[in-house]
């Protein structure tokens, strides 16, 4: 059975979020598990993961990830909070026993480039040493991975303008995925691109960054999120079948995961926690 695990669904603060003490982080810490949440990424399998942040490492214990077999890191944007190119300084030698084949690609836009190698300058951007292969990515141009079975197609988001983060859309086997994290309502691009490929989704994960309330411009939320659902719907992108995850939660949002709860699955949708596999 194919499966994707959300392995963190916080906004950049987390939940409970460091320093703060308003009622969603001190709830978090009284209520403990869902409401406790690591900063948002997915593995879809042992191979494939979308996000690379600073909980990496704590997520890697947590769910046993096993980073030696990871070979394909699509990151979506170079906010810290979904990239954290320090811990790959570890695939060094020295720090770790990376064979000489177990090569890391990291796929990502302009601005992650740029961050690779930034970052890696202090090494004279060796990436042979790491083991790592950066691969510049261009919206609505599709990145095969035969291996997996799998094609990632870029889209734009919503975000951070001076970047053009990416959201993807999946083809894994014979299931398709959407994760749209980290986007307000689709760019007009995106709905043309997705009109035009006539995706049917088994899986859509969701931006819901502001929780309950209606947030529509580099994060989506409330009313947004039900209507970007609506014309999912009536251009047959989803249907009855589909699962439909908010994810990525900011407790600005002012919601607890009981609460998100009472608010969205009267619309059939679900609320995503850290751990949660999604079969498809």
């Amino acid at each position: 059975m194919k499966k994707l695990t959300i392995l963190g669904s916080a906004a950049a603060e987390g939940i409970p979020a460091m320093f703060c003490n308003c009622r969603v982080c001190a709830d978090a810490w009284k209520n403990g598990g869902k409401d406790i949440r690591m900063r948002t990424a997915y593995k879809l399998n042992e191979h494939v993961r979308v996000d690379f942040g600073p909980d990496t490492m704590a997520q890697e214990f947590k769910y046993r990830l096993h980073s030696e077999n990871l070979r394909h890191l699509f990151i979506t944007h170079s906010h810290e909070d979904h990239f954290y190119p320090w811990l790959l300084d570890y695939r060094m030698p020295g720090f770790s026993i990376v064979p000489e084949d177990s090569v890391l690609n990291i796929y990502g836009n302009p601005g992650v480039m740029d961050a690779i190698n930034v970052h890696f300058a202090k090494h004279r951007c060796d990436y042979g040493k790491f083991r790592l292969n950066p691969v510049l990515i261009t919206a609505f141009e599709p990145v095969e991975l035969p291996e997996e079975d799998m094609t990632f197609y870029p889209m734009h988001a919503n975000h951070m303008p001076t970047e053009k983060p990416m959201i993807y859309a999946i083809r894994y086997e014979d299931k398709w995925i959407l994760i749209a994290n980290d986007t307000g309502v689709f760019p007009e691009e995106d709905w043309n691109f997705l009109a035009e490929k006539k995706f049917r989704f088994d899986l859509v994960i969701s931006d819901c960054t502001g929780g309950i309330q209606d947030n529509r411009n580099g994060h989506m939320s409330g009313k947004f999120v039900l209507e970007t659902k609506q014309r999912l719907e009536a251009m047959g992108c989803i249907d009855g079948r589909t699962r439909y995850v908010v994810n990525h939660f900011s407790h600005n949002g002012r919601a607890t995961h009981a609460e998100l709860e009472a608010h969205y699955n009267p619309y059939g949708i679900e609320v995503g926690f850290d751990g949660m596999e999604l079969e498809l």
